[in-house]
């Protein structure tokens, strides 16, 4: 479950460095938190399945 709290975490600071003046976003801060979303996905889904075992 904190992997998908961890993807929540990283999309919400996707979006409010998108869409928003509060943070500076970069190209490359923009590509560590998509890939830090789906990183923390790919785990919950692993996880359940390893639990499900």
């Amino acid at each position: 479950m904190f992997y998908l709290g961890f993807a929540l975490f990283f999309l919400l600071y996707f979006i409010v460095g998108a869409f928003t003046e509060l943070l500076e976003l970069t190209t490359v801060g923009g590509i560590i938190a998509v890939a830090f979303i789906f990183l923390n996905i790919y785990m919950y889904f692993k996880s359940k399945k390893t639990d499900a075992d």
